[in-house]
C-alpha cells in the first residue's frame, strides 16, 4: 500500500521537532555573514545588497511575516502533529505559497528535510478534506483528463519531434535508452526538447521517445495531490519498464523519477531503470575529451551566467547529503566527504560552461547566490500555477542578480526555470537572452565530436551515482 500524507508526516515527526527556530533558514550564506559580494545593485525589483547573508526565502520575501518563513511552517507542522492546530483553508493558504526550493533545508544546521515536510503537510491537508485552491483544481482536472497539466492532446505530445524530423525515435523498438521529455518541453518549451533530442542524435545515441509517456507527477507531489501523482507514477513505471536508462532535460521530472518515485512506491519496490540528466552525459564526454565545442563569432565575448535549478541543484544535493549521512559511521570525519560530493555535483553543468568559455569565446560569470545558496526562479511548488504574480516577481529578482554581473545570456538546464525566467525577463525588461545550455549548444551548432561515444558511454552510471557515496574505508 502506498503511504498517505499523514503517514509521511508522522514518519517525519522527529525531524520536525529538530527545528529550534534559529531563523538561519531565511538566508542564503547563513554561515558566511562576512562573504564578499557585488555590493549594492538597483534592479527592477528594488535595491539589494549582494554581500554577506542575504534573505533568500521567496515566500518570506514576498509576504514578510513569520508564518511564511520556513520556521513558521515548521511550527505549523508541529502544531498539527500535537493536535494544537487543525487544517483549514486559512492554514492551507499560509503553507501553500511556498516554492519548496529547499533553501531553508540547505541552511539548516540540524538538517531538517523541510521540503519533504511541507509536501507531506499539503498532502495531509487535502486528505483532511480541505479543498485545493481553484487554480490547482484546474490543473488537477486537466491531468486526469489529458495526462498533462497543460491540457495538450496525447496525440500532440511528440508533435515537436515530427516537426523537427525526429519521428524515427518515437516508440523506437529495442532501444535500451529512453528520453523522458516531460510536459513543459513537450507542450510549451519545445526548443528544449528539440535541442536535447538532436544532441542525442548527433552523439549517435539510439534512444526512444515512449509514446505512453505521461506527466511525471511533479506538480502534484508538490501541491499534496498524492493520489493524482501516484497514478501518474504508476503509468510511467509501466511505460518505461523495458528500458535500462532514462534521460531527462527537465530538472523537475528528473527529481521526481529519481527522488519522489522511490519515496512513494510500495515498500521494497525499486525503479526498474537508471536515471540521468542530459547535462551529466555531456559533462562526462567533455571530461573524457570525446567532445569539444566550435568557436562562434556571435557568442564570442558575450557574458553568460548560470541559474542552478532547485530540482537538480539543492534537491539532489540535500538528498545526496541525507543518504550519505545514513551511510556514515563517523559523521565528524565523513562530513568533509559529503561536502566534497555536493560541490562535485554542482560543478557538473559548470564543466560544460567552462569548456564553452574555453572553446567558444564566451565569458562565464557567476551570480552572487549560486550552488547550494542559489536563489529560486519562482516556478516550483505549484506557485507558478497558483500564484503567478508572486512567481514572476521572484523570477525578476533572479534576473536582477544576473543583470548585476552584466549577463547577456542567462542559462539554466530546466524548461520550467527557462519559462519563468524568460517571462520575467520580458515582462520586467531585463534585456537578456534566456537559454538552456544544451539548447545553446544545438542552436548555435557548437558541438564537435572528437571520438564518437558508444552505447556503453550512454548506459554508464550517472555522475550523481558515482559521487553520491562515501569513500570505501
Amino acid at each position: 500500500m502506498a503511504k498517505t500524507g499523514m503517514e509521511r508526516l508522522e514518519e517525519l515527526r522527529k525531524e520536525i521537532f529538530k527545528c529550534i527556530h534559529c531563523k538561519a533558514c531565511r538566508f542564503a550564506y547563513s554561515n558566511e555573514p562576512d562573504k564578499d559580494g557585488i555590493g549594492e545593485f538597483a534592479g527592477k525589483q528594488g535595491t539589494i545588497l549582494y554581500e554577506g547573508m542575504v534573505d533568500a526565502c521567496p515566500a518570506g520575501i514576498e509576504y514578510g511575516w513569520e508564518a511564511f518563513w520556513n520556521a513558521g511552517k515548521m511550527w505549523i507542522a508541529r502544531s498539527i502533529l500535537s493536535g494544537d492546530l487543525e487544517f483549514s483553508e486559512e492554514v492551507r493558504d499560509v503553507f501553500l505559497p511556498c516554492i519548496t526550493c529547499g533553501q531553508c533545508s540547505a541552511q539548516c544546521e540540524n538538517k531538517v528535510p523541510t521540503v519533504d515536510i511541507i509536501e507531506s503537510l499539503r498532502a495531509a491537508c487535502l486528505e483532511a478534506g480541505i479543498p485545493m485552491i481553484d487554480k490547482h483544481e484546474v490543473v488537477d482536472k486537466l491531468v486526469k483528463e489529458r495526462n498533462n497539466p497543460y491540457g495538450g492532446k496525447a496525440a500532440e505530445r511528440f508533435k515537436w519531434a515530427k516537426d523537427a524530423g525526429l519521428e524515427k525515435f518515437i516508440d523506437n523498438k529495442g532501444a535500451k535508452i529512453a528520453y523522458y521529455v516531460g510536459c513543459t518541453a513537450s507542450y510549451r518549451q519545445v526548443e528544449v526538447a528539440i535541442a536535447t533530442a538532436k544532441l542525442f542524435e548527433l552523439l549517435g545515441m539510439n534512444f526512444t521517445l515512449v509514446d505512453d509517456e505521461v506527466c511525471c507527477g511533479s506538480p502534484f507531489f508538490r501541491i499534496g495531490a498524492v493520489d493524482t501523482a501516484q497514478e501518474l507514477m504508476r503509468k510511467n513505471l509501466e511505460a518505461f519498464k523495458n528500458v535500462e536508462m532514462v534521460y531527462f532535460s527537465c530538472a523537475g521530472c528528473y527529481r521526481t523519477f529519481t527522488i519522489d518515485y522511490p519515496k512513494w512506491m510500495a515498500e521494497g519496490e525499486k525503479l526498474p531503470f537508471k536515471t540521468q540528466h542530459a547535462f551529466e552525459l555531456v559533462a562526462r564526454l567533455v571530461q573524457q575529451e570525446k567532445i569539444k565545442f566550435k568557436p562562434n563569432k556571435e557568442l564570442k565575448g558575450k557574458v553568460v551566467t548560470y541559474h542552478d535549478p532547485c530540482h537538480t541543484g539543492r534537491h539532489f544535493a540535500i538528498d545526496m547529503e541525507q543518504e550519505m549521512i545514513k551511510e556514515s559511521t563517523n559523521l565528524i570525519v565523513d562530513h568533509r566527504a559529503i561536502d566534497k560530493a555536493i560541490e562535485a555535483w554542482y560543478e557538473v553543468p559548470r564543466i560544460i560552461l567552462r569548456k564553452l568559455e574555453e572553446d567558444v569565446g564566451l565569458v562565464f560569470k557567476e551570480m552572487y547566490r549560486i550552488k547550494i545558496d542559489s536563489m529560486c526562479c519562482g516556478a516550483g511548488g505549484g506557485v507558478r500555477a497558483g500564484y503567478p504574480e508572486f512567481s514572476l516577481r521572484t523570477a525578476s529578482l533572479r534576473c536582477d542578480e544576473a543583470n548585476a554581473v552584466g549577463a547577456d545570456i542567462l542559462t539554466t538546464e530546466c524548461p520550467f526555470c527557462w519559462r519563468n525566467l524568460s517571462d520575467a525577463n520580458e515582462m520586467y525588461e531585463h534585456g537578456m537572452k534566456v537559454l538552456g545550455i544544451l539548447q545553446m549548444i544545438t542552436e548555435y551548432n557548437l558541438l564537435e565530436i572528437l571520438n564518437k561515444p558508444t552505447e556503453k558511454d550512454f548506459l554508464t552510471l550517472s555522475i550523481r551515482e558515482e559521487i553520491g557515496h562515501l569513500p570505501k574505508k
